[in-house]
């Protein structure tokens, strides 16, 4: 006979309950670790450690270079003022040598009297910009000559030709165009380079 439950309903054997399964699996829950770790040493275990990078060594730094411990450069040469007759090659022409049709050389010319001809093939030439030297090419010398025996008062009588190298003097020249105009040659002014100064 069928045991009864205390509500008087008879009890059903467990075979014949009805087993009731989800549609769905429910995924399988892993066993919780039994490890007595602290979490927070169980979270830093499972990151990756980072290796500190090595510091890369710092090259000493080089000392300042002191510039007053290098040598000061020479100071300028001062500004030439004077040629002696020898750096010159200043010499005497005779005016007979000389005509309108001559071809310029690597000497410059200028004329003046026997007095002042002596003096600088004695003592050079003095530079200075406040009085000139005017100097020609070859075939202004005749134009010159001409110039001095129209003037009264000019060393007609006894002119002389002097002339010095080109190459000494060549940066040292200014372009005079007006007696270039009237010598029909051409003209320069021998006044020093423009940093000279005026002595």
């Amino acid at each position: 006979m069928p045991k009864r439950t205390p509500s008087g309903a008879p009890r059903r054997s467990p075979s014949r309950q009805r087993q009731f399964k989800l549609p769905v699996d429910l995924p399988e829950q892993k066993p919780a670790s039994s490890s007595t770790e602290p979490r927070s040493h169980r979270k830093n275990s499972t990151q990756q450690t980072k290796v500190p990078a090595q510091d890369t060594p710092t090259p000493p730094a080089s000392p300042q270079t002191d510039l007053f411990s290098y040598p000061f450069p020479p100071p300028p040469a001062p500004p030439r003022t004077h040629f002696t007759a020898e750096e010159l090659r200043l010499s005497y022409s005779p005016p007979q040598s000389f005509t309108p049709r001559t071809a310029p050389d690597s000497w410059l010319y200028f004329v003046t009297d026997r007095e002042e001809a002596h003096h600088l093939l004695h003592s050079g030439l003095h530079l200075t910009r406040k009085a000139p030297l005017l100097l020609t090419e070859r075939n202004g010398v005749c134009a010159w000559l001409e110039k001095m025996a129209e003037d009264p008062a000019g060393p007609a009588a006894f002119p002389c030709v002097l002339r010095l190298r080109r190459t000494m003097v060549a940066d040292m020249l200014e372009p005079d165009p007006d007696h270039s105009a009237e010598f029909s040659a051409e003209c320069y002014l021998l006044s020093g380079a423009t940093h000279e100064q005026d002595r």
